[in-house]
């Protein structure tokens, strides 16, 4: 028996802080384990003696090279963490560090004690490739008899070097997994049968207790990251706000739901501050999206007591207001989201974190980019989102067609036309302005536009208004390019019996506009949009 106990306190690893711990294999796992039976074998011929020890003896038998043995071997294993607030975090934010309440579920697989073991309460430093970022201060931890167990560690992480804390956090949002150390030395607490061991009495096999201090506890864990969370965005939404100067701003809404694989359950999270940027490396993605960040679109916010657990999220909102600089190319850059937005096409955008009301958080996650897509609109009314939808020509179209084939009078008309607006926002939609080339089955045949209007003159469109009519009439020009197609459009136009009474053209428009405080131009195709005479419309 003296030359096991020899034998097992000569084979105790041991391992300096910061130092790698890599995972045993089976045949060095096995080569570890054979001196730990031999002191198991040392153990139980003790224990089998006549004579009952008392607990100096117990204490004795059961010392550190025993516990430190079982301590060493076994793999801890992180089935989840939940993070949630402390009931007060602000003496360690005056002092320039983050305090966060941790719970961990962890499963693992100890060699038997012999008696009801407890992890005593440590203080275990946190190290990400091997860079400490801060301190778990863990309440005791059961660690029962030994065998298959599952049980909690609790405590408070405080963060003291922000830097390597902040790495940690991008590994969390956007890698498949990750390793943490953990080091400390500890004391773990045992107790026999007549010191309230309810283990099961084979379990149970000792008296009296013994609290063994100095045990190495140096362990490496694997855990999930989250993979980018897999964010999906709902449709957009503008909402018009009480405002005393027209075309104020609007509120801004889009709901939105994430997939959590990580290890962590995210409590508390309360109001997170988003930046929503387009993409600028787009279509090509190779670049990470914290260095994709195109303009500037928007600045929203979740709503208040906001948590995220693990797996599927539920469907939640986000709300807050455009935001675009006033420069060309960034006000070219959000039409381009309106743009893919009314033709019903995604948009890539980003995400970006700007901040929590929850210190904790809002360290962990500045900065962090997600890739997101935001859905065109449903065709909900007309089966289209068009902004205009129908055209009246002034025009007689025998007297234009003999124009276009007289040689002597050019390929040219100049005629005046009325226009009906819609509006496919939930905002109000002011229209300053409009040039668009007008296509009949695929060829150029005519110019239209509406003059550039200030604030003051422009055509108002309420929420969801359809077919307004403008007030006035607008220059358009024929071009004769593509005559066969100009006199077929002019054929379909005419009345009944000898045209249609309608034909159907396209637009392809730039519309100068105001909607939700900002001023896009929007640059889209108007499809199917009808033209008739204005004489046989039943308009005045």
């Amino acid at each position: 028996a003296s030359l096991c106990w020899l034998t097992a306190m000569q084979s105790v690893p041991t391992v300096e802080p910061g130092e790698p711990m890599l995972r045993a294999s089976r045949g060095s796992r096995a080569l570890r384990i054979a001196p730990m039976l031999a002191l198991l074998v040392g153990a139980g011929l003790f224990f089998s003696r006549p004579a009952e020890p008392p607990p100096s003896d117990i204490k004795l038998a059961i010392g550190k090279p025993f516990v430190q043995g079982i301590i060493s071997l076994f793999d801890m294993k992180v089935d989840n963490i939940l993070l949630q607030k402390p009931e007060s975090q602000w003496s360690h934010f005056a002092v320039g560090m983050l305090a966060f309440d941790l719970l961990i579920d962890i499963h693992m697989e100890l060699l038997f004690f012999g008696a009801q073991a407890t992890l005593a309460s440590a203080e275990i430093d946190l190290l990400f490739r091997g860079q400490r970022f801060g301190t778990l201060s863990t309440r005791p931890c059961p660690l029962g008899g030994g065998g298959k167990i599952k049980t909690q560690m609790a405590g408070q992480l405080v963060v003291d070097q922000l830097d390597v804390f902040q790495k940690i956090a991008r590994a969390v949002v956007h890698e498949d997994e990750f390793t943490v150390e953990l080091f400390s030395v500890v004391t773990v607490e045992l107790r026999g049968t007549d010191n309230g061991c309810i283990l099961r009495k084979d379990m149970c096999k000792t008296i009296g207790s013994a609290r063994i201090p100095g045990v190495t506890f140096a362990k490496s864990v694997v855990l999930k990251g989250a993979q980018g969370f897999s964010v999906e965005m709902g449709a957009l939404k503008l909402i018009d706000l009480p405002a005393t100067e027209p075309a104020g701003k609007a509120l801004i809404s889009v709901d939105a739901k994430v997939t959590n694989p990580s290890s962590f359950e995210l409590h508390d999270l309360d109001v997170f501050s988003i930046d929503i940027y387009t993409d600028d490396s787009w279509p090509k993605t190779e670049r990470p999206a914290a260095e994709s960040l195109g303009v500037k679109f928007a600045e929203v916010n979740t709503e208040a007591g906001f948590s995220l657990g693990k797996g599927e999220s539920e469907w939640f909102a986000v709300q807050g207001f455009l935001s675009v600089p006033e420069r060309e190319y960034d006000l070219v850059k959000t039409a381009d989201v309106l743009n893919h937005f009314l033709t019903s096409r995604p948009t890539p955008l980003i995400a970006s974190i700007a901040g929590s009301s929850q210190p904790f958080f809002s360290a962990a996650a500045k900065g962090a980019a997600l890739r997101a897509f935001l859905p065109g609109m449903k065709h909900d009314f007309g089966g289209d989102t068009n902004i205009v939808v129908r055209a009246y020509i002034d025009l007689d179209v025998p007297v234009a067609v003999a124009s276009l084939l007289n040689p002597l009078t050019g390929t040219t008309l100049h005629q005046y036309l009325y226009v009906a607006l819609s509006n496919p926002f939930d905002a109000t939609l002011y229209v300053c302005g409009l040039e668009a080339e007008v296509m009949f089955n695929g060829a150029h045949v005519g110019q239209v536009s509406l003059p550039q209007l200030t604030l003051e003159q422009a055509i108002v469109l309420p929420p969801s208004e359809r077919g307004f009519l403008t007030p006035n009439a607008y220059p358009i020009e024929l071009h004769a390019t593509e005559l066969p197609s100009l006199l077929q459009l002019l054929h379909d136009i005419a009345p009944q019996p000898a045209g249609k009474g309608v034909a159907y053209v396209d637009l392809n428009a730039r519309i100068h506009a105001r909607v939700g405080g900002a001023e896009p131009i929007l640059v889209y195709r108007q499809v199917n949009v009808s033209a008739q005479l204005k004489q046989f419309s039943g308009l005045p």
